[in-house]
């Protein structure tokens, strides 16, 4: 009770008309000021937080177009060398192709040109046959006509016909 004897009533009203008179004051002027000032930080904060997710969703973005254009260019890399291979396998096969049609046309060549000799070759033999048949009677008809004489000049002449032969 000491206590509320040493408490003036008066002065303790009067520090509570003067809080609420400068709580009134700092509420007209200073608060909506300070608060004017807080919300627009708090916007300002919030549009560079919007922003931040604009870029974050951008950068997911172009990193998503990045990997697809990354992605395309290795298909299309991949389909280049798939068309280099097949256009190498086709140029293989077609110096093969030709490479068969010339191994053909210088077989047939050879062939034609053995099948021309062979011909020679007959021909040359034919008359070397001829001529040896005619050497052979022009000596029968010089030498006097013997059964014994008859059959050495045939086996002479056979064996020159060998030896031809052989050749």
């Amino acid at each position: 009770m000491e206590l509320f004897k040493l408490l003036n009533f008066k002065l303790i009203l009067a520090q509570m008309v003067c809080f609420f008179i400068v709580l009134a004051v700092l509420k007209k002027f200073l608060w909506k000021p300070v608060f004017n000032i807080l919300e627009a930080r708090q916007q300002k904060i919030d549009e560079q937080m919007k922003a931040i997710e604009n870029m974050k969703a951008e950068a997911v973005s172009m990193r998503l177009e990045i990997e697809r254009a990354l992605a395309n260019i290795e298909q299309t890399a991949q389909k280049r060398l798939k068309d280099v291979e097949l256009a190498g396998e086709q140029k293989t096969r077609e110096m093969k192709d030709k490479a068969r049609l010339e191994a053909d046309q210088i077989i047939n060549d050879a062939r034609t040109e053995l099948r021309y000799e062979l011909l020679r070759a007959r021909d040359a033999f034919k008359g070397d046959i001829v001529d040896m048949v005619i050497k052979a009677t022009e000596h029968m008809m010089q030498e006097k006509l013997t059964s014994d004489n008859d059959r050495k000049l045939v086996e002479a002449l056979l064996g020159e016909l060998e030896k031809t032969n052989a050749r």
